[in-house]
């Protein structure tokens, strides 16, 4: 009975049974530990996500220097082209001709030499002048403002001393209160009247047909 007594008296100081405690204390380290583990694996499973996140934003960076890169090699060749599309088209000088010389010439011949009346933006850029027996006929190329290429030729024969393809009546035209015959050539237009006594025919590349209206009102104007 006093050895009971003893015990009881050990277990109230010890705070109960060996057994109970160490199940009691083994309960509360399987908690921690589990919480430990819970702890370090969301660490874990957030460094994780953050070195995916790395991984996952480094292609963007790639991506976005691959189109830049991309687009450099398009716009470079677009770059080359407006450059020379701009070199094309801005007023550049051209050789301008002596006609005068070829224009006496033709006048003690016998021709009109009509000398057409344009603004300075028309330049005279070639000349030749043919003396064949009876027929005499003199050429001059001329550079209009739009920088499109236009021919004058004024010869004592018929129209096919200029172009052979000059045949039949052509398309009725009126410019500078003359009345031309047009006619549609392989080379482009060509308009062809009588003027002084003379066959002038004003001739163009398709690029230049619109200009054939100011050069011939230039012969009316030279001509009255």
């Amino acid at each position: 009975m006093a050895s009971e007594e003893v015990k009881s008296g050990v277990e109230a100081r010890t705070g109960g049974d060996p057994v109970e405690r160490a199940a009691d204390g083994g309960d509360s380290g399987a908690v921690d530990a589990g919480a430990t583990g819970a702890a370090a694996g969301g660490d874990r499973s957030a460094a994780e996500a953050n070195v995916e996140a790395a991984k996952s934003a480094r292609p963007k960076h790639r991506r976005m220097r691959d189109m830049a890169l991309s687009m450099a090699v398009l716009l470079v060749p677009l770059g080359l082209f407006y450059w020379a599309w701009s070199w094309l088209a801005e007023d550049r000088q051209v050789s301008v001709v002596d006609t005068g010389e070829n224009y006496a010439t033709a006048a003690s011949l016998g021709l009109p030499a009509i000398e057409p009346e344009l603004s300075e933006d028309w330049k005279p850029i070639s000349t030749h002048l043919a003396a064949d027996g009876s027929t005499t006929t003199l050429r001059t190329g001329w550079y209009s403002p739009d920088g499109n290429g236009l021919q004058m030729s004024e010869t004592s024969g018929p129209a096919t001393e200029v172009d052979a393809d000059l045949t039949g009546a052509g398309t009725p035209v009126e410019a500078g209160g003359i009345e031309w015959a047009s006619y549609e050539l392989d080379s482009g237009e060509a308009w062809v009247a009588e003027v002084d006594g003379a066959t002038v025919v004003l001739s163009a590349e398709p690029d230049g047909i619109a200009d054939l209206d100011d050069l011939a009102e230039g012969v009316a104007a030279a001509a009255s």
